[in-house]
């Protein structure tokens, strides 16, 4: 996404949706001010003309027998958990669990009343503090179905956090988005690589949601 007739940034800045309203052709975004690639959006005037380029890749899908979904994520991916929340609720039961900075996450405001909601403003890495992964009460054992978002520098841990939680893990259960940045949004430049069982696999067009069993 960057300002029309602009190329300024000449790449896009990747920004995932937080909702979205088909009948009234409108999307939702969480702009996080610190971030200097998008904070020139929250200056924008209504009406303001955007150029944006969609990646057409993997989506989440909850399987036929799913019942109860676990949401567990940091950064920049975050707004992918809310979508999926506001999508799936009233229909399954869900946990949405979340940890970065203090005033920096999303409030809990945004979601239905039916959503679970836990947060932690002690860091990144207190995410699988929420997750309990070595407690016999760890959400991850009740969860039909996990969705991660994260960086890639927090898959070991959630593999871990699998591990620790289930005796078995199948295929399916844990899914992932993968933040970071997506240059081209085409799987062009194959800069938004990332290295799985199949081989290196581009974000943009074989992720952004990858099975966690399959990633390294």
């Amino acid at each position: 996404m960057r300002p029309s007739h602009r190329l300024d940034p000449l790449l896009w800045p990747a920004i995932f949706l937080a909702g979205a309203d088909a009948t009234k052709g409108e999307v939702e975004l969480l702009i996080d001010p610190r971030d200097p690639a998008l904070a020139w959006l929250i200056d924008l005037p209504a009406g303001a003309i955007l150029d944006l380029c969609a990646p057409l890749g993997t989506p989440f899908a909850a399987g036929p027998a799913t019942h109860t979904l676990l949401l567990a994520g940091v950064g920049t991916a975050l707004p992918v958990l809310l979508f999926v929340a506001r999508r799936y609720a009233g229909r399954l039961s869900i946990a949405l669990l979340m940890s970065g900075e203090k005033g920096y996450l999303p409030p809990p405001f945004l979601l239905p009343e039916t959503v679970e909601v836990q947060t932690s403003a002690a860091g990144d890495g207190a995410l699988f503090e929420l997750l309990a992964a070595h407690a016999s009460s760890s959400p991850i054992r009740w969860a039909d179905q996990v969705l991660f978002a994260l960086p890639p520098s927090l898959l070991g841990q959630a593999a871990a956090a699998m591990r620790a939680a289930r005796l078995r893990w199948d295929r399916g259960l844990a899914q992932v988005v993968v933040a970071g940045p997506l240059p081209c949004g085409l799987g062009i430049c194959r800069a938004c690589q990332i290295e799985t069982r199949n081989g290196w696999q581009r974000r943009c067009v074989e992720g952004p949601v990858f099975d966690l069993r399959d990633l390294r």
